[in-house]
């Protein structure tokens, strides 16, 4: 955005300057140049005016010296021709002499004068000529004639003076444009990065800024809004931990009395015995929820703690499988393993037994009946990849973006709450991990799971 900013405004410094300059340059050319005319258009009137009252001639070398001494102007030959525009006399070079067009002959032969500007080779010349007038007709013209190289010189000295001017001009805007840019660019860019990071989740920011003006208020306002965002949050971390806590100890107890009653008592009715059993699962349900909602706390305030022991997580990875080994039934949905003889790394057992068995209990939530899950183990440079792969409806692209975001379902399903991904995310890395999705409509969904064996080889 700086240089985006200092370039544009550059490049309209540069073309003012450039306009600046080209006028200056041809201005003082045309000052000097219309000097230069005027004085020698002036001298030549008054020449040929006064040529026929001095009764000097010039068919002698010593008549046209005193011709010369009379009329002549510094720095310029003087040169004497006739109607039809011949050369009579002159002090300089006859091929240095400019030649008449008729329309000019026509003007000297009606009494103007005539202002040349020409070039002869390399070098440039200024001529003037005024028709010597007997009567109302003229036979001779005077005409002086000077070379502009020393005009050529001055107005090149003055030309490089102004472009080294504008030259320093614009470097002298380039700086204060630079130190400007900065000076407005910095807090927007502290404004973009701290709203970044608030989309990101971090509200503990605040944006510096002493501006008056409209930018210093926009940056007091985002750090407002993340104070009041976060002290939001708290409040209702708060109250979901307060309300979890307060909901454990009930449905625990729930759930214990309708276990105590189904085993205590075998004259349960059949529509009892189907009472007591929904009344079990349900509350296992909520408990599970209970505990998802624990976590997320745990994690939103950063108080998650991993114990971390040596652990085989191909051991642990068949236990899960086992567990799920009902679910896997009901649907008849086929479980093919592939795993290396062990790997062992320190890890979170507790922690990691609940990322595996969300992610599996995911795949075969959303797998068809009678489809294969596959679960595959690769162990490389000491990092250890597990990929979950079913055979489900697959995930859009649009909803893959957010899946692991805190209760976000791209499919509203029973049982479900969008906590469980989010809290895996967040518990692999914790170790260090990364979890990466790759997910196709129609083709199915892959959930790869990086864990490092030593927690330094990922960072």
């Amino acid at each position: 955005m700086k240089q985006q900013l200092v370039l544009r405004i550059m490049i309209v410094v540069t073309l003012v300057l450039v306009l600046l300059v080209s006028v200056l340059s041809y201005g003082t050319y045309r000052y000097y140049y219309e000097y230069e005319s005027e004085a020698l258009l002036s001298h030549a009137t008054t020449s040929a005016y006064l040529y026929p009252q001095a009764q000097v001639g010039f068919e002698t070398p010593s008549a046209f010296s005193v011709l010369v001494r009379t009329f002549g102007y510094p720095g310029t030959d003087l040169t004497i021709v006739d109607r039809s525009g011949d050369i009579i006399k002159t002090t300089g070079q006859r091929d240095q002499q400019a030649l008449f067009t008729e329309s000019q002959l026509d003007r000297l032969t009606r009494g103007e004068s005539v202002v040349q500007d020409y070039d002869v080779g390399d070098e440039h010349f200024l001529s003037v000529t005024s028709p010597i007038m007997t009567g109302e007709t003229s036979e001779l013209a005077i005409s002086f004639t000077r070379p502009l190289e020393d005009l050529d010189t001055l107005i090149r000295e003055i030309w490089m003076a102004v472009v080294m001017i504008g030259v320093l001009i614009w470097l002298i805007a380039l700086y204060a444009v630079i130190r400007i840019a900065d000076r407005f660019v910095r807090p927007i860019r502290e404004i973009i990065e701290t709203a970044d990071e608030m989309a990101q989740g971090d509200f503990d920011l605040e944006v510096y800024s002493n501006e008056k003006h409209e930018l210093g208020a926009l940056a007091r306002t985002l750090t407002y809004l993340g104070a009041k965002v976060q002290q939001h949050q708290s409040t209702r971390n708060e109250f979901l931990s307060n309300v979890s806590h307060e909901l454990r100890t009930p449905l625990t107890s729930i759930k214990g009395w309708t276990e105590t009653i189904r085993g205590g008592n075998e004259k349960l009715s059949e529509e009892t015995e189907l009472g007591l059993s929904i009344i079990h699962s349900e509350t296992e349900r909520m408990i599970g929820l209970v505990e998802q909602l624990l976590d997320y706390t745990k994690i939103e305030e950063s108080r998650l703690v991993l114990y971390r022991q040596e652990l085989d997580l191909v051991t642990l990875l068949r236990k899960v499988s086992v567990q799920l080994k009902q679910s896997l039934e009901d649907k008849q949905i086929t479980l093919i393993e592939r795993y290396p003889q062990k790997s062992i790394g320190l890890f979170d057992e507790n922690r990691l037994k609940q990322v595996f068995l969300n992610l599996l209990d995911n795949a075969i939530r959303f797998s068809p009946e009678g489809g294969t899950l596959t679960v595959r183990f690769v162990q490389s440079e000491r990092v250890a990849f597990i990929s979950i792969m079913d055979e489900g409806p697959g995930i859009s692209r649009e909803h893959l973006q957010r899946i692991t975001e805190m209760f976000y379902q791209a499919q509203v399903t029973e049982g479900s709450s969008g906590l469980g991904l989010a809290i895996a995310k967040e518990l692999i890395e914790a170790h260090e991990g990364k979890l990466v999705i790759e997910s196709e409509v129609g083709h199915g969904t892959t959930v790869t799971v990086l864990l490092p064996l030593d927690p330094s080889e990922l960072h």
